[in-house]
């Protein structure tokens, strides 16, 4: 297997509960390496472009005005299987549903306030992390 990397967020709400550090922990702790990092208040359109998959859908406005809301911790990680497994290591996206011991069921307020973001796959991945961290970050 090659490494691979992946984009991971704490979104603003656990931002705002002073989580990062021990998610950041929690994800170093099962062999992810911090490749590239920032804290930053999204904008707009920034989100507007992270989420085009789902404009027009009910809830894209309020996804939008939360990932804006306040500042998130953004995340380039790299291990080998990066992108699968960081997807298991945070859980479901309700957090009533996630398995014990993941990211979600140990600090998730709700499936809207889930406190982080993982890229779904590999073209994801490449997408998200290009856009919040260039083609460079890619580099292997």
């Amino acid at each position: 297997m090659s490494l691979e990397r992946t984009l991971f967020i704490v979104k603003p709400d656990a931002v705002a509960r002073s989580l990062i550090g021990m998610i950041l922990a929690h994800v170093e702790e099962r062999g992810f390496r911090i490749v590239e990092a920032r804290l930053t208040r999204l904008t707009r359109e920034q989100c507007q472009e992270f989420y085009a998959e789902h404009f027009g859908r009910a809830f894209f406005g309020e996804l939008v005005d939360f990932m804006t809301s306040g500042p998130a911790m953004l995340t380039c990680l790299e291990r080998e299987n990066a992108i699968a497994y960081l997807r298991e290591v945070i859980g479901a996206t309700d957090p009533a549903l996630a398995a014990e011991g993941t990211i979600r069921r140990l600090y998730a307020e709700s499936m809207g306030r889930n406190s982080v973001h993982a890229s779904d796959g590999p073209a994801s991945a490449d997408r998200e992390v290009k856009l919040f961290f260039g083609v460079a970050a890619l580099s292997r």
